[in-house]
């Protein structure tokens, strides 16, 4: 029987095997199994972390090493406490620890066990044991090790990376087909989303609203503030901080997004031909955009890509997974901006980093808009041996309110119980000079006085100290032992995936062409109602001509922060005059109202207090009759 086929219908057949193709020939999986064909496993998920550098630890086989060195909270309050703002010279902004943290979690996790590596707390710390009680200790485990290591020292403790080290979006979509599952509609290729087009919640519909899905994906979450509903994605730290959370929703919206232009192109595809497709468009978006963009932004220049090399070996490193990759603990800043396109401040304010830890529902009252847009303003902290106090002491919450712990002193104890080597070690075992002296080779934000008086042995240094100390490269964001680590770590993941999009045989030339050009800012304007938006949102270009950080009016600073008694308040302005100086508590209620007179300029300020304030957070507010800003205090016994 002679049948005849009209041009429409032989496109439309055309279509449908090309997209038939696709799914069902071989693509990447979700655990990264077989994406090497001769070494399958390779690459896999619940794989050891390899070790490029040596193993110190105190027995040989697996228990932490540094027992020598001094107390991990006392180096982080004598090196890391940070009393003032200091700036990234380069100007980048606060997407690059935020894309930075969202790359981190699609390429690497190392569970914790119930083994606990506590760090006890110097006795009359500060904040953490003010009453000179000598009973506190901040809480933290040892990393889960693989069953059949830590046996003998030949033997010594193996860590597993419990998801893929490939950047394959396995943040959006899981490092599991019943995770993945779990995220789809299964119509027309789709994700799940909730109202207002953000993350699904743990619920039977993945509505705030909806009935409790005892089914639903793992995600961690914050027991202390007995979170009942919270958001699910690809990777189980989504909901770690907002600006992150963000993050997620913006590539799930991407994902969505690509469905809809597919289902148009490709009108007889299948809802499993259209997710795969968007599925694998979405990975190489993160590639090109991590290659492309965030890693030269830092100053990391990539040898060229010559295709994919089978003898590569993309898994992650201990010692860049251990201490190397934390780099963006120093980076963060105090306040997250929430601003509108018009780069004015949303209603609702700014909001501190302290309460962005997993707070889903600020996302659901105000979008992922403000929070984008915010990151693009700010120009994000050096990188230095100092962190601010909303991860240095209130991480997670501030003592007595939560979970208050020391985020530096945890990745110097971190470090110890993965049992890593001295920094000198490190910097040896990859192929660099050792540092002979401690004013040798660190920056000058680092007080090469204290760390001596800590180390008193430059070959005993803790290795993520010496790396964020180090003397940064020229136009870098750090120094020549991260470069090299980093640097490493990116060519062999990118290397040794066959599924890179450059080399990904189920896209076509034009689709690797509109990945190359598919850069955040384009991703951010796509699925977003910003439209002012610099093109490298990497980069801190004065799109806000208004958000001027170096000279930022009414820039507040409160020293000694946590305070007992009364404290120096320091304030910058434009112009003089009178100004209304409140605290509030917790509750918003005012605390203290006092008037104070303001020169141009830079202004100090003595505040007593006297003992009339309990031990709590607060915030301090300063306003005159144009400008307004607050900044946090905590009040100790």
């Amino acid at each position: 029987m002679n049948v005849k086929i009209y041009p429409r219908t032989l496109y439309i057949l055309l279509c449908a095997l090309m997209m038939s193709t696709l799914a069902y020939s071989q693509v990447r999986t979700y655990d990264g199994y077989g994406n090497n064909e001769a070494n399958p496993a390779l690459g896999a998920t619940q794989t050891p972390l390899k070790v490029i550098t040596s193993l110190e630890f105190a027995d040989k086989i697996g228990t932490p090493t540094g027992t020598e060195r001094p107390n991990p909270r006392e180096i982080s309050n004598q090196l890391f406490a940070q009393d003032e703002l200091i700036y990234d010279e380069h100007e980048l902004s606060d997407f690059v620890w935020v894309f930075g943290q969202f790359i981190d979690h699609d390429i690497v996790l190392v569970a914790t066990n119930d083994e606990p590596a506590m760090i006890v707390v110097p006795p009359c710390d500060p904040v953490f044991d003010p009453n000179c009680e000598s009973e506190t200790i901040i809480p933290m485990n040892r990393s889960k090790y693989m069953e059949g290591t830590g046996l003998t020292p030949e033997n010594p403790r193996q860590y597993a990376n419990e998801i893929t080290p490939f950047i394959d979006a396995s943040a959006v979509y899981g490092s599991t087909k019943e995770r993945a599952d779990w995220l789809r509609t299964f119509e027309g290729g789709k994700l799940r989303t909730s109202r207002g087009n953000l993350l699904p919640f743990n619920t039977r519909n993945g509505e705030l609203s909806g009935a409790t899905d005892d089914q639903a994906p793992h995600m961690e979450s914050s027991a202390f503030q007995n979170m009942r509903r919270w958001f699910v994605a690809g990777d189980v730290r989504a909901n770690e901080n907002v600006l992150l959370t963000a993050m997620h929703t913006l590539f799930v919206r991407e994902h969505n997004r690509l469905c809809e232009d597919l289902e148009k192109e490709y009108p007889n595809a299948d809802d499993e031909q259209l997710f795969l497709k968007a599925r694998t468009m979405i990975g190489g978006m993160l590639q090109s955009i991590t290659y492309n963009q965030w890693l030269p932004a830092m100053g990391v220049e990539m040898d060229n890509y010559s295709g994919y090399q089978a003898d590569a070996d993309p898994r992650i490193s201990n010692v860049f997974s251990a201490a190397a990759y934390r780099f963006g603990h120093t980076l963060l800043s105090t306040d997250i901006l929430r601003m509108n396109d018009d780069c004015n401040t949303m209603p609702d304010g700014d909001m501190h980093l302290v309460d962005a830890f997993f707070n889903p529902l600020s996302v659901v009252s105000s979008g992922i808009d403000p929070l984008v847009k915010g990151m693009s303003a700010q120009i994000q902290q050096s990188l230095d041996c100092k962190v601010i106090d909303d991860v240095r002491n209130f991480l997670f919450g501030p003592p007595g309110f939560g979970l208050g712990m020391d985020l530096a002193a945890i990745n110097i104890n971190r470090g110890r119980e993965r049992g890593l080597p001295d920094y000198n070690s490190i910097r040896s075992s990859i192929g660099l000079p050792t540092v002979r002296s401690f004013g040798e080779s660190f920056d000058s934000h680092t007080d090469a006085q204290a760390l001596e008086e800590l180390y008193g042995d430059v070959n005993d240094i803790d290795p993520w100290v010496g790396l964020l100390a180090e003397v940064h490269l020229p136009g870098a964001l750090f120094g020549e032992t991260i470069m090299a680590i980093v640097k490493k770590q990116f060519q062999e993941i990118r290397d040794g995936d066959r599924f890179f999009f450059e080399a990904d045989p189920s896209l076509s030339t034009a689709e690797v062409e509109m990945i190359r050009n598919s850069t955040l800012t384009e991703i951010i304007r796509r699925n977003t109602a910003i439209e002012a938006m610099q093109e490298n949102v990497f980069r801190m270009t004065r799109t806000c001509s208004k958000v001027d950080i170096d000279e930022k009016e009414l820039e507040l600073i409160v020293y000694p922060n946590p305070i007992r008694e009364d404290f120096d308040l320091t304030v910058f302005s434009f112009e003089g005059g009178d100004a209304q100086l409140r605290i509030f508590d917790a509750l918003g209620k005012v605390v203290y109202n006092n008037e104070i007179s303001l020169d141009s300029g830079v202004n100090t300020f003595f505040v007593p207090l006297q003992g009339s304030l309990t031990q709590g957070l607060y915030h301090l507010d300063v306003s005159t009759a144009r400008e307004r800003n607050s900044t946090k205090l905590y009040i100790t016994d």
